[in-house]
C-alpha cells in the first residue's frame, strides 16, 4: 500500500399517491421575494457530499440577483474534523456575494449516532436564533435531518408565523439507519418519525431523484403536490481532460497501468473494503490485465484508517489525500476506470454526488453496487458505465480490467456520460429548475396573507 500525502483544498475566507411534480410556476404571484435563507451545515470549504451543491447553488443565485444568506457550520467533512483552525473560520463572511454566518458546535468523531446527533441538535439549536430574515423564505437541506425538525418544531410553537419553508433532500435518513442495519427498531422508529415530522410540516419538498419523491410519499406520508424532483447537477467547472500520459508522468503514475480510481467519502456507507480486497487479488490473477490494475482511493472519511489498515502490504492500492482542483483534475484525467462503490444493502438511501463529477470526464464508470438501487439505476440511465455485484471483489477486478482493455466499449461509454453531463446535468437547467422551485415556495407567502 502506498500513500500520497498532499493538502487538502481549502478557501478561507399527500398524502394522496401520486407522481412527483414537475415544477409549475404559480399563477398571479405577488412581486418575486428574490430573498433566501438557507440553513446547511455543510458548505465550501467541504469538497464532497453536499457541500459543493449548496455552496454552488447559492452563489449562482447570488450572481442572478437574490439575496442568499446561509447559516452553517464548521467545515468537518468527510474527515470528520475541523478543517484549519478555528480563526480561520469568522462568524459572518461574504462568500461570492452570498452572506456566510457560521455557527459553533461540536464535531464528532465519526457517524456514531449519539456523537452525530449531538451535533445536529448544536447546530439546529444555534440557527433558530441565528435570525432567519422574515421577507426570506427558508430552504433547509437534509442532512442535517434533527436541524431541519427543530426548526420546523420551532415554526409550529412559536408565536408568529413564519417564512415559507421548503426541505431540499439530498439523503434518507429513515432508509439510511434500516439499509446499514444501525441502531435498533427504537432508534429506526424515532428516525422515521422525525424524518415525517420535519418532511410533512414543510411547504415544499425539494428531491434530487424521483424514487427519493416516491419514497416520501408512500412511506412517510408526504403530500405529493408539495414534492418536486430538482436534480443534482455538474457544478464542476474544470477544464477539458487531460491527456492521459501527461497526467500520469505529472503524478508519477506508469504509463503501463490499469488505473481505477474512487473518490470521495470513505465511510462506512460506500464499503471499500471491496476495493481493498479487490487489490489483495491483482497479484494473483490469471489475467495479465487484472495484473496491471491499481487501484487509488482518493479523499478522507471515518474509515479511511480502517482501510489504510486493512491494505497494509498490499502494493496494487494507493490512498490519496484530498487533492486541489488542478491535481484533482490530474488524477481523475489518468484513470482509466472510475469507481462508484456501496456497501452491500445500500439501495435507496442516496445518490452518490460523484456520479455528476464521473460523468463530466468522459471516463467509464464501474459501479459496485445493488442491482436495484438507486445508483445502479443512475448508471444504466446514463449509459456511461456497467454495474457489478456490491460486495463481490473478484467481479469488481474483472469488470476493471476488461472495461479498461476493451478500447471501443470505453470510448463508447465516455461518450455517453459526457452527453449525459452536458443534457441531463447540466448546471444552468438545474439552477432554473431550483429557482422556479423557490418561486413556488415563495407563492405559499401569498397564500396565507
Amino acid at each position: 500500500m502506498a500513500t500520497e500525502l498532499t493538502r487538502s483544498p481549502s478557501y478561507r475566507i399527500g398524502r394522496n399517491s401520486g407522481p412527483v411534480n414537475r415544477v409549475v410556476e404559480p399563477q398571479d404571484r405577488p412581486e418575486e421575494r428574490k430573498c433566501v435563507d438557507f440553513i446547511a451545515i455543510n458548505y465550501a470549504p467541504e469538497v464532497t457530499g453536499i457541500a459543493p451543491y449548496v455552496t454552488d447553488i447559492t452563489r449562482r443565485l447570488a450572481a442572478r440577483g437574490w439575496s442568499v444568506r446561509v447559516i452553517t457550520g464548521y467545515p468537518h467533512y468527510p474527515q470528520w474534523r475541523l478543517d484549519g483552525d478555528m480563526a480561520d473560520y469568522t462568524s459572518t463572511v461574504v462568500d461570492q456575494g452570498v452572506i456566510v454566518v457560521r455557527v459553533p458546535h461540536s464535531i464528532p468523531e465519526g457517524t456514531a449516532l449519539v456523537p452525530r446527533s449531538r451535533m445536529e441538535l448544536e447546530f439546529g439549536l444555534r440557527a433558530i436564533v441565528a435570525h432567519l430574515r422574515p421577507e426570506a423564505v427558508t430552504v433547509m437541506a437534509s442532512p442535517p435531518l434533527i436541524a431541519s425538525a427543530l426548526v420546523m418544531l420551532r415554526r409550529k410553537i412559536g408565536r408568529r408565523t413564519l417564512s415559507p419553508m421548503g426541505v431540499w433532500v439530498h439523503d434518507l435518513y429513515s432508509q439510511a439507519v434500516t439499509e446499514a442495519a444501525a441502531g435498533g427498531t427504537l432508534s429506526r422508529t424515532l428516525v422515521g418519525r422525525l424524518e415525517k415530522f420535519a418532511l410533512c410540516s414543510a411547504d415544499e419538498v425539494a428531491v434530487v431523484h424521483p424514487r427519493f419523491g416516491e419514497i416520501i410519499v408512500d412511506r412517510l406520508g408526504v403530500d405529493p403536490s408539495v414534492v418536486t424532483h430538482v436534480r443534482n447537477w455538474t457544478q464542476v467547472r474544470h477544464e477539458p481532460r487531460a491527456p492521459r500520459d501527461m497526467a500520469r508522468a505529472e503524478l508519477g503514475i506508469p504509463t503501463d497501468a490499469i488505473v481505477a480510481v474512487h473518490a470521495g467519502n470513505m465511510g462506512q456507507k460506500q464499503g471499500l473494503e471491496n476495493l481493498v480486497d479487490s487489490a489483495r487479488l491483482v497479484a494473483g490473477s490469471t489475467s495479465a490485465a487484472a495484473r496491471k490494475v491499481h487501484l487509488y482511493l482518493v479523499g478522507d472519511g471515518n474509515q479511511r484508517r480502517h482501510l489504510e489498515d486493512r491494505a497494509r502490504g498490499c502494493p496494487d492500492i494507493t490512498f490519496v489525500d484530498s487533492l486541489p482542483d488542478d491535481r484533482f483534475h490530474l488524477m481523475l484525467s489518468a484513470a482509466d476506470v472510475l469507481v462508484v462503490n456501496e456497501k452491500p444493502g445500500v439501495v435507496e438511501m442516496s445518490l452518490p454526488s460523484k456520479l455528476t463529477t464521473y460523468f463530466s470526464y468522459g471516463i467509464p464508470v464501474v459501479a459496485a453496487v445493488s442491482d436495484d438501487g438507486i445508483t445502479a439505476a443512475e448508471v444504466r440511465r446514463s449509459h456511461a458505465g456497467v454495474v457489478v455485484p456490491a460486495g463481490d471483489p473478484a467481479a469488481l477486478l474483472s469488470t476493471i480490467a476488461q472495461i479498461a482493455t476493451d478500447t471501443t466499449a470505453a470510448l463508447t461509454m465516455g461518450e455517453a456520460g459526457e452527453r449525459y453531463a452536458e443534457e441531463v446535468l447540466g448546471a444552468d437547467a438545474a439552477v432554473e429548475r431550483f429557482e422556479m422551485w423557490l418561486h413556488k415556495l415563495s407563492h405559499h407567502a401569498s397564500v396565507r396573507a
